[in-house]
């Protein structure tokens, strides 16, 4: 098809938007509906690498170690707050700092394939990425490990996720391996730029009136109806020459192009006036696209994954490499002056751009207070520390999810569970890192849930349960 000077290859334009039998690994651009008139919960992911420094993140009491308790952090100045997190003092009223967790899966994993090699892979970081947001075993690869199951934000946006709207949205960039799964080792749709991000909102507001010379956005979105019948024919004439396993992952993405269908003919939502600016860093760029993804109800749930910060940005040296200059040499009583520090200031510029974030969600009024108030943003990192430890965990919680959790608090939990580790260290841990996503998805309204993924995990010795949701988090 042609008009003037854009040229439209039916099949190139399919396979650009992952929407042919053979394509399966690209996104696919699901649609929306009207406004909803009471205000809906969401769930955002904000996701940083590399850890963190514990000494310098916590804010715990003194000799309190071995206790379970929480406090308000209302009554602090902004000195008060650890030199981390100081950037989120102002929100300091709709945080819940989680502090004791650890990632009980990884720990399980490593336990479980110590003496197979696992393909030669015992990198925590791959093992920490797949097990992320899936809870679940990683599926085997060569010399890695990814995703072995669907992740959470998969499973909250399949069941609270509306027709005619994305179930899920994946914004930003990867670190080694994907965090998003939709099935084993099928990392889910992600969107790497913020403006092309913004035009698949664009592409759903209101036509001009007066159009005047059809723009790209006009001749793509004419040439949308006949490119997805042309998509149905050739599922339809692949679909019975497959094996069940091959069936079964193809009519998964079927059901994403029935979805980016139905958003195709429907109407935006009331109040949405999509704008947008390519001012600023990456990571503002997506923290306001998401703001407007989820203000415009164009879905409820929101995985962010931030880009490894160049060192320019948090002041180490020219030529200086994060992972084994700063991260590998970050450890509180092995490490170097500048591991911890330049450490430190990673994590603090991160802190600043999850603090710009809840500044975006807090400034959109809705029923029942700000979108953030109806939302939980939860921010996490793939492993404890720079110098891959998995127990304390840094997370933290940002607004309430429409009444659901009780923030404004500091969250202790003690590391109560004493083991050998696989590697042969004595190693104390906390609560299950994994108990959280139960937290969020009763927080979320599912409330008959009681796990999500594994329920409980051999560590070597003691079996974790990884059931019910966290305590003190409501």
């Amino acid at each position: 098809m042609s008009r003037g000077p854009y040229i439209f290859d039916r099949r190139r334009f399919l396979g650009t938007l992952g929407l042919t039998a053979g394509s399966l690994m690209l996104p696919s651009l699901p649609g929306m509906r009207a406004f909803a008139q009471q205000s809906p919960k969401r769930v955002v992911f904000f996701i940083t690498p590399h850890g963190t420094v514990p000494g310098r993140w916590h804010m715990r009491q003194p000799g309190r170690d071995n206790e379970e308790y929480d406090y308000s952090l209302s009554g602090l100045g902004e000195s008060d707050f650890s030199d981390i997190l100081r950037p989120l003092h102002r929100h300091r009223d709709k945080l819940l700092v989680v502090d004791g967790l650890a990632r009980m899966v990884t720990y399980a994993e490593e336990y479980r394939i110590g003496g197979l090699g696992y393909s030669g892979d015992h990198n925590r970081h791959h093992l920490a990425q797949a097990h992320l947001l899936t809870s679940n075993w990683a599926y085997q690869g060569s010399g890695s490990a990814r995703g072995g199951a669907p992740s959470i934000d998969q499973e909250i946006g399949d069941i609270i996720g509306q027709p005619g709207r994305w179930k899920t949205r994946v914004y930003g960039f990867r670190h080694q391996h994907e965090y998003n799964y939709v099935g084993a080792n099928e990392p889910a749709p992600r969107e790497r730029y913020a403006d092309t991000a913004f035009n698949e909102i664009l592409g759903l507001a209101p036509e001009p009136t007066d159009p005047g010379e059809p723009t790209r956005e006009d001749l793509v979105r004419s040439a949308r109806a006949s490119v997805l019948d042309m998509a149905g024919e050739e599922f339809a004439a692949v679909l019975p020459k497959l094996g069940s396993s091959d069936r079964e992952k193809l009519e998964r993405h079927r059901a994403l192009i029935r979805d980016l269908e139905v958003g195709l003919n429907l109407q935006p939502p009331i109040g949405c006036d999509p704008s947008f600016s390519a001012q600023g860093h990456a990571i503002d760029q997506f923290a306001r696209i998401t703001t407007l993804a989820l203000a415009c109800d164009l879905t409820r749930v929101v995985t962010l994954v931030t880009q490894q910060l160049p060192g320019n940005e948090f002041g180490i040296a020219a030529g200086l490499d994060i992972h084994q200059d700063i991260a590998h040499a970050s450890h509180e009583e092995r490490g170097t002056t500048q591991g911890i520090e330049g450490m430190v200031n990673y994590n603090r510029v991160y802190a600043e751009h999850f603090a710009y974030l809840l500044d975006q969600l807090d400034s959109v009024q809705e029923d029942g207070g700000t979108l953030l108030d109806n939302t939980a943003v939860v921010w996490l990192t793939e492993l404890a520390t720079g110098n891959h430890a998995l127990n304390r965990v840094p997370n933290v919680i940002a607004g309430g999810a429409g009444g659901y959790f009780r923030p404004g608090r500091y969250v202790h939990y003690p590391q109560d569970t004493t083991w050998e580790s696989y590697f042969g260290s004595t190693e104390s841990v906390g609560l299950a890192h994994e108990r959280l996503y139960v937290s969020l998805m009763h927080g979320m309204g599912i409330a008959d849930r009681r796990s999500f993924g594994l329920e409980q995990v051999d560590i070597g010795g003691p079996t974790v349960s990884l059931r019910d949701p966290l305590p003190r988090l409501t």
